[in-house]
């Protein structure tokens, strides 16, 4: 008898696993809103990210958690909020703050999920090799060479750009698209599938192939929408996330404004050519109409809006994504919806259109009743941290920043879309703040970096350590 009824619930597990659809989860570093679906910038050509958004439904007031890689990734990844965990900023580790989290990839698997990662998924490396998390993780893949810096002349490390002699098949992601359409093809059947393909680029520096630049003549090249004097009314700590003095004023010393933005659209639609790739491969597979694809990009981007450059800051150009969700029998092709949603809802979405239960640690909201009706009621927020102590909170019409300090800023963004006027001194106002900081949180995590830091301290003594790169 014992052995009968160990047979029928592994049947029954084994057909559980059957009905679950693949999920197919496409991650992208550094891409703004300059996507043509988004219309961020009237020049970019993005004809591949428009047809993959169109197979389900984009999410056009979409937000990071948090507006760099490293908290960006691990708060998606865990369900967990910077303030929650401790992950502010790339120098917070977050391989050793998530060792024991659920988080989805290893949830997946715990749940019979065959899971297959390639790319960047989360920031730090040691965090997405781990074993216990992958059935195989494949890690980053070969690209070209970087050696041959300082290809614009500022001398300012990888914030650099410039047209490279490789051919565009020596470029590490279309390697790694090259990886994911025969993992498409060739899982094991017998088990659903998680696919993570995490694209490196338009990350800088934005070396890619001359034919990408050609696409762009720099003659042609127009410039982002900006106001002078744009941070004077925006409060010290604003100004000192800008840093205008730095990336900005040696961009226009060096006279590269066109050319950076020359260089960030042809990156952009090198990236775009394997996002076709990649869906002719999905296309091709045997998984093509049982597979969810989860689009997202870790943050946005600023090239010169408010005298600032790359994210790290917490107006909309820094924490504005792309981001879509594309689910058989749930979404309808082509479907937008406008509500302001953020990262820490797209794991119960996911557990949700899966059928897994969703972890206790995971507090957000799903996305299903959206998915299901882009004009369904949303009284959620987005929210986003650049730093203990300084949030954004995004609704459909109002951005309210409040810094460490208690300076604040306040944009309407049904006038004033491009945030160049800070309404946050308007009394009358006053009602829209204190609705908006109800969304933010009372008690904040020590950042993990300095927890790291103490331990060391009660131990013995030795240098800070810090996360290399963006």
């Amino acid at each position: 008898m014992k052995q009968t009824l160990l047979l029928f619930l592994a049947a029954c597990s084994f057909a559980a696993a059957q009905i679950r659809p693949d999920v197919l989860f496409v991650a992208v570093d550094d891409l703004n809103d300059w996507t043509s679906y988004l219309g961020g910038h009237p020049q970019t050509k993005t004809p591949n990210i428009d047809r993959l958004v169109a197979r389900g439904t984009a999410f056009t007031n979409s937000h990071c958690a948090a507006p760099a890689c490293n908290p960006s990734r691990a708060a998606l990844m865990s369900g967990l909020r910077p303030w929650q965990t401790g992950i502010y900023t790339n120098q917070d580790p977050a391989g050793r703050v998530l060792k024991d989290v659920a988080t989805i990839n290893r949830h997946f698997l715990a749940n019979g999920y065959t899971t297959l990662g390639g790319g960047k998924i989360y920031h730090n490396l040691s965090a997405e090799g781990r074993t216990d998390g992958w059935t195989e993780w494949a890690g980053l893949f070969p690209s070209i060479s970087d050696h041959e810096s300082n290809r614009n002349g500022m001398k300012r490390g990888h914030f650099d750009w410039g047209a490279v002699e490789s051919k565009t098949q020596e470029m590490g992601d279309y390697k790694s698209t090259d990886w994911a359409i025969n993992r498409l093809k060739t899982a094991p059947t017998d088990k659903p599938l998680f696919l993570a393909l995490g694209y490196i680029k338009p990350h800088l520096p934005w070396y890619v192939p001359q034919m990408y630049y050609d696409r762009f003549p720099l003659a042609e090249i127009q410039l982002p929408v900006v106001k002078e004097g744009d941070l004077n009314d925006v409060p010290k700590a604003g100004v000192k996330m800008a840093g205008p003095e730095g990336d900005h004023a040696s961009v226009l010393k060096g006279d590269q404004w066109k050319k950076a933005v020359q260089a960030y659209l042809a990156t952009i639609s090198f990236l775009d050519d394997q996002v076709g790739r990649l869906l002719d491969g999905l296309d091709a597979s045997p998984r093509k109409d049982k597979t969810i694809i989860v689009w997202w990009t870790d943050h946005g981007w600023h090239l010169g809006e408010k005298e600032h450059w790359r994210k790290f800051a917490l107006w909309e150009k820094a924490t504005r994504t792309s981001m879509a969700i594309v689910a058989p029998g749930v979404t309808q092709p082509g479907t937008l919806s406008d509500a302001p949603v953020d990262y820490t809802h797209l794991y119960p979405t996911l557990c949700e259109l899966t059928g897994l239960t969703t972890p206790e640690h995971v507090k957000g909201m799903s996305l299903m009743p959206l998915l299901r009706d882009p004009t369904a009621r949303w009284d959620e927020m987005a929210v986003c941290t650049h730093g203990k102590g300084n949030h954004a909170v995004r609704d459909a019409r109002w951005r309210y920043i409040r810094y460490a300090d208690g300076s604040e800023e306040l944009y309407d963004h049904a006038k004033d879309p491009n945030e160049w006027t800070n309404l946050a001194t308007d009394t009358q106002l006053s009602p829209v703040k204190l609705r908006l900081a109800t969304f933010l949180p009372v008690e904040e995590a020590t950042p993990s970096s300095a927890m790291q830091a103490g331990e060391r301290e009660g131990g013995k003594k030795g240098k800070k350590s810090k996360t290399k790169g963006e």
